[in-house]
């Protein structure tokens, strides 16, 4: 089986470039840049619920300090996650997560999923109250044994997006799916 169109926009487009032209967590003013227009884009902005102190460059030497660029390139080479690989996700949004919370006093596992989702497309599951709220929906009776050392509530998503995608909705449009894919089809945005 080949993969299915994914193609989001133009704007989803422009992040990728953006993520994919400057992937490292070196400078202030990039990684500030990248957290300011992927959390504004996707309603998850880093400054919601922060408190009158926050300052984005501020977060952004805490992101830089944290040296995600390591987790962020293993999940790069994912080609697709999988009951294998996933925990490498998990890690890396884990690692992500714990920054941006020490950053902001706020858990900020939607930005995280997002902004690693951005520089790992193929790799990351895109998270937020929406898309967890309808997954959840389908799987209400049943259990995921997620592992419990990283952030549950996304692990047990990704647990939950990779039944989904594998169980039902390949074989309901007979290709493969990327994370992109299983989130529009999870927000019923279009149908392609």
């Amino acid at each position: 089986m080949e993969f299915l169109d994914d193609y989001s926009g133009w704007g989803n487009d422009v992040l990728y470039r953006m993520c994919s032209e400057r992937p490292n967590h070196t400078d202030v003013d990039t990684v500030s840049s990248k957290l300011w227009l992927i959390g504004r884009a996707y309603s998850a902005s880093i400054e919601r619920k922060a408190g009158k102190d926050f300052n984005i460059n501020d977060a952004a030497k805490i992101v830089i300090d944290r040296n995600i660029d390591p987790y962020i390139e293993k999940i790069r080479k994912i080609n697709r996650p999988t009951q294998e690989n996933i925990n490498d996700v998990l890690l890396a949004h884990h690692v992500l997560t714990l920054a941006l919370f020490d950053s902001t006093g706020v858990m900020k596992r939607s930005l995280a999923s997002k902004y690693l989702h951005f520089h790992a497309p193929k790799a990351v599951f895109i998270y937020d109250s929406i898309a967890n709220g309808r997954i959840r929906d389908k799987f209400k009776r049943m259990r995921f044994n997620a592992p419990s050392e990283y952030d549950k509530p996304y692990a047990e998503f990704c647990y939950r997006c990779l039944h989904y995608r594998d169980e039902f909705l390949e074989k309901r449009l007979g290709g493969l799916v990327t994370p992109r894919r299983l989130d529009v089809d999870l927000l019923g945005y279009w149908d392609f």
